[in-house]
């Protein structure tokens, strides 16, 4: 499956349960290796 697709799909569920945005990043190499983590940091306005 494209990369973008999977974003997207990603970006839209998130959007979809309230989020504002997302982003992940990953070099190449750690997707190769399998090390990307995926973390996610929230922002939260009070």
């Amino acid at each position: 499956m494209n990369k973008n697709v999977v974003a997207e799909k990603i970006i839209n569920e998130l959007v979809k349960e309230g989020y504002d945005c997302a982003v992940a990043v990953a070099t190449e190499a750690e997707i190769e290796a399998k090390a990307a983590c995926g973390q996610i940091a929230f922002e939260n306005e009070v």
